[in-house]
């Protein structure tokens, strides 16, 4: 009997807060719809949590390979223009791999991958089995390690910078996307769509009245993700990263979250040093990995 395979690319557009996750699974098969154990950080694996991670920054585009997840929006941030290959793509890894990039090559982006691993030290398997390898015996390239930290989101015992005023709201506004990282002199107009494609709260800070500091928080299932931490220059090193990380926290514990998620560049020492005395630790690690035009 031939082995059941998974239908190719089944093709899903986003509307723009649409978060819903349609997995795509051999026919006859019944989808568990269970909720993912969220009660302790070292239950989740991998697999369920980069899963929940890239539904809070999604695609403008996204289609599925298999299990495999490929999303497009324009070339704006990695996430949402990156392949996450978990699971089974339903054809051998070389072959998936070739689709990948056609896909890719057919929206005139850069064929990209989100290959996730486990820390450092600890053998949990490979969650994107063989798919490394096979970016290594193909000469894609291999950009630095990213850090996925998970901690509790029950309030931390931390003081916040008393003069500081915090503000809300459902939408970024001009002054939160001046200070988003990637602004450069201009965020390209597709920004904001990819920013607010998954349903979050934007918080900014002001210190008399100007906008020194930014986060984002998007609650998926009872995992809150935290992303777009930012602290103008000047202001750094003042508290401010601690407050927006733990108001961020607190807002997303009010409405419901029991843990929360945040992922940072590994070699961002001082950055990395600020999560870990907040509670965090490193449940895994990603990569990108992208096929150079040579």
């Amino acid at each position: 009997m031939a082995p059941r395979r998974y239908d190719p690319i089944i093709r899903r557009h986003v509307e723009f807060k649409e978060t819903r996750r349609v997995p795509i699974r051999p026919a006859g098969d019944v989808l568990d719809k269970s909720k993912p154990d969220l009660g302790q950080s070292g239950a989740m694996d991998i697999v369920t949590l980069q899963r929940l991670c890239a539904r809070s920054w999604p695609g403008l585009e996204q289609d599925w390979l298999g299990e495999w997840e490929l999303r497009a929006a324009d070339g704006f941030t990695g996430r949402a223009n990156s392949a996450l290959p978990l699971g089974d793509a339903g054809l051998p890894v070389p072959e998936a791999l070739d689709r990948v990039v056609e896909w890719y090559t057919a929206r005139g982006l850069t064929p990209r991958l989100q290959v996730p691993a486990a820390r450092p030290g600890v053998s949990d398997g490979d969650p994107a089995s063989g798919v490394a390898a096979l970016c290594d015996a193909r000469g894609w390239a291999a950009e630095p390690w990213t850090l996925v930290m998970l901690r509790s989101a029950a309030p931390s015992a931390t003081a916040g910078v008393q003069t500081a005023a915090l503000r809300w709201s459902d939408e970024p506004d001009d002054a939160w996307l001046s200070l988003y990282h990637r602004a450069g002199a201009q965020l390209p107009s597709v920004a904001r769509r990819v920013i607010t494609a998954a349903p979050a709260q934007y918080l900014s800070v002001r210190l008399d009245g100007d906008a020194v500091g930014i986060g984002r928080v998007a609650l998926v299932e009872e995992l809150a993700v935290l992303t777009a931490i930012e602290v103008t220059a000047r202001e750094r090193r003042h508290g401010l990263g601690t407050l927006i990380t733990e108001a961020l926290t607190a807002r997303a514990a009010d409405d419901g979250a029991r843990l929360t998620a945040l992922q940072v560049f590994a070699d961002n020492a001082a950055a990395v040093r600020l999560y870990r005395r907040l509670g965090f630790r490193t449940h895994h690690q990603y990569r990108y990995r992208s096929l150079s035009d040579g």
